[in-house]
């Protein structure tokens, strides 16, 4: 299929351009000119090879006697990228003595003299010019053969643009993306002083309120009516990504539905969208609160509680060998708190005596633990905790007998858990037990109390945390200092999940970009579409943000993770070269194939061109190119594409890519308004879709 197939022909060069562009390298190409000339002998020029890296990327004879431009198609040069001028064929014949001149090195918005800091001329041929043996200050002439030798600097920038650009990386990390008035406001401030106002602003039960208000116009918009549609959730979802003021709480929620997972594509939910709102509200609220706290919430929300499937569960019975459920205990134990094995502090993995990894719990622990979590179920009246209704009754869910049971915890129902003596972690420091006869909420409180206070859950969380946020494989140092701040807030308080988020956010290694795969992180789908809406300003013509199933090919629909492993594993190690030697985790990369790879182009055309969404009759949510366009109209390509950079990579769009965008918006014809807005599209369309935009550094 071609792209004519289905975009009509205004979009077909667009469309052509972007599909080139996301096939090509991370990092594009770039042209890099050399001014030069030569001395001649015996009217032979002078050989000169350029190399970036290590690879030789062209040689050509220099004859000019002039200073002349010879052009190199490059990988687009990165700070501290190594180029080499080489001089292969140092001699003489006829009294004349063969010389190379290198007036100047040019990339994109950057000049460079041979006489740059660091630079230096190493003298010899062949392998020679390469051993940093022989070295001489650099110049412009080159006497003898060897290599002109230099590292490529930093593009200087402005201050108020870097201040920018800085806020924009920010608020990458801390929300769903950067808004031209969001950025222009935080490059004044501080990232502490952003992160205080942001974690002030008071919590609102959203996702229930935008549910409920559904349900008041009566039985047709509640389970089992005809308006009835449980991705309301993930509609409201999007609703706050794109314009919720509180973005910091949104976007750490979002981080703590990957871990603490509870998925709408379990069948038992279906009828339960309140409940799951419910759950999504108990997230935000509890994002700058306590994780002991948080860990109680979810534990005893019914949404959990039916997906886990501890919601009914029946405590032991020996005469009939029935065993109380261990969905939930295993779950809680591996994801939500210490995870398989024992950590260090900074997430590395303790080892026996034989130097294997010392695993966390083992089957005893789980059964002790399904005995915590029986004889819970929904919280109806107090009196009306009975046998029966834990077994059988659901929540009243019509007009006219709603209870609001799915809005309540679940409550322990009288003669329903389990009182023998459970023991946790036996035989480990951490060991605990917990005295037969305990009641249902003394057990719970005793228990998560426990795991609570196990040494893995400070690393065990805030590494992914931090994966979540900023990068997809921190370093121990980062892991362990997020784990210092969760064992001990700096008063004495452990958990606090605010004084993580802060610490996560402003640790060294979210504040300084860097480069290789162990920097940054791929960005999932969800973030890179929740950036379009906010960095374009996309508006929902309903008001109702009607994005449901559109995402799904990418290989990720919000609130339907397929698993309560999420999306993808934490610990997801691509079997890639860069990766796998290291054992680099790249989440993110596991729901990436070539199914997911072209849904995201068909979604960057979509995006640049007509929005996402269907009312009935046309796009719902349509992105504001008209910001884009005035600066074709105005001839300002350079603007434009400065723009592009500022709001979707914060400023670290490689030249690569710029002259990319440049020739696409270039290669638009006409000069009617219709034609500045094809050329707007254009140039989103390949910044959406390049290699680069998604990834997060």
């Amino acid at each position: 299929m071609t792209p004519s197939t289905f975009f009509p022909a205004p979009r077909r060069a667009a469309a052509l351009a972007l599909l080139a562009c996301a096939a090509a390298p991370a990092f594009g190409a770039a042209t890099l000119t050399l001014r030069a000339w030569a001395d001649l002998a015996a009217d032979v020029g002078a050989q000169m090879q350029l190399r970036v890296d290590g690879q030789v990327i062209g040689t050509v004879e220099v004859r000019s006697t002039a200073a002349s431009d010879y052009r190199f198609t490059v990988p687009a040069l990165q700070a501290g990228s190594k180029v080499e001028v080489v001089f292969l064929n140092d001699g003489g014949g006829n009294g004349q003595d063969r010389n190379l001149h290198v007036g100047s090195l040019a990339s994109g918005s950057q000049t460079v003299t041979p006489q740059a800091a660091g630079a230096v001329f190493d003298r010899g041929g062949g392998a020679l010019a390469f051993d940093g043996l022989d070295l001489l200050p650099a110049q412009s002439g080159l006497y003898w053969s060897g290599a002109l030798r230099l590292t490529w600097p930093a593009a200087p920038v402005d201050p108020a643009v870097a201040a920018k650009q800085a806020a924009a990386r920010l608020l990458m990390q801390g929300s769903f993306g950067p808004t031209m008035a969001e950025l222009t406001r935080v490059s004044q401030m501080t990232p502490a002083a952003w992160i205080a106002e942001q974690m002030a602003l008071p919590f609102t039960p959203s996702y229930v309120d935008h549910v409920q208000g559904r349900y008041a116009r009566g039985d047709a918009w509640r389970p089992g009516g005809a308006n009835y549609d449980p991705t309301w959730i993930g509609q409201h979802f999007w609703a706050n990504a794109a314009k919720a003021p509180d973005q910091l709480r949104h976007r750490v929620g979002w981080a703590l539905h990957q871990v603490l997972t509870v998925s709408q594509a379990d069948p038992n939910l279906w009828a339960h969208t309140r409940a799951y709102a419910g759950y999504l509200d108990t997230l935000n609220r509890h994002a700058f609160g306590n994780y002991r706290a948080l860990l109680e919430a979810v534990a005893l929300s019914p949404a959990t509680g039916l997906y886990l499937s501890h919601l009914r569960n029946r405590k032991e019975d020996a005469a009939t060998g029935r065993v109380p459920d261990e969905n939930f205990a295993r779950e809680l134990m591996q994801l939500f708190t210490i995870g398989l094995h024992e950590l260090n502090i900074d997430g590395t993995p303790r080892r026996d005596a034989a130097g294997r990894p010392i695993e966390t719990y083992g089957n005893a622990d789980v059964s002790a633990l399904a005995r915590v979590f029986t004889g819970w179920s929904w919280g109806f009246a107090d009196n009306q905790l009975t046998d029966a209704n834990f077994r059988w009754r659901e929540p009243e869910l019509s007009a006219a007998r709603d209870d609001q049971a799915d809005l309540q915890r679940m409550k322990a129902y009288p003669g329903q858990h389990s009182g023998a003596e459970k023991r946790l972690f036996a035989g480990k420091p951490h060991a605990v037990v917990l005295a037969a006869g305990n009641t249902a909420q003394e057990d719970v409180r005793l228990a998560l109390d426990a795991l609570f206070r196990h040494p893995n859950v400070g690393p065990f969380i805030g590494r992914q945390l931090i994966q979540r946020l900023v990068k997809s494989h921190p370093s121990p140092g980062y892991v362990g200092r997020v784990a210092g701040v969760f064992n001990n807030n700096g008063q004495g308080v452990r958990g606090d999940l605010g004084a993580v988020v802060k610490a996560i956010l402003l640790d060294a290694e979210a504040r300084t970009p860097g480069a290789g795969p162990a920097e940054g992180k791929l960005r999932e789908p969800v973030l890179r579409v929740a950036h379009w809406m906010r960095a374009l300003g996309a508006r929902s013509v309903t008001g109702e943000y009607l994005l449901s199933w559109e995402l799904e090919p990418s290989g990720q629909h919000p609130m339907f993770p397929p698993s309560v492993f999420g999306y993808y594993r934490p610990g997801y190690v691509p079997p890639l070269p860069g990766f796998a030697a290291g054992g680099v985790t790249a989440p993110e990369l596991q729901i990436v194939n070539e199914v997911s790879a072209a849904a995201w182009v068909d979604l960057a055309l979509s995006m640049s061109w007509d929005g996402l969404g269907w009312t009935g009759a046309g796009r719902d949510i349509v992105p504001d190119v008209a910001p884009l366009a005035a600066l074709a109209r105005a001839g300002n390509v350079g603007g434009l594409v400065d723009r592009l950079d500022l709001l979707l990579f914060a400023g670290r769009m490689s030249a690569g890519l710029r002259q990319a965008v440049v020739d696409t918006v270039l290669g638009v014809g006409g000069t009617t308004e219709e034609s500045h807005l094809h050329r707007a599209r254009a140039a989103l369309l390949v910044a959406l879709a390049s290699n680069e935009f998604q990834v997060q550094r």
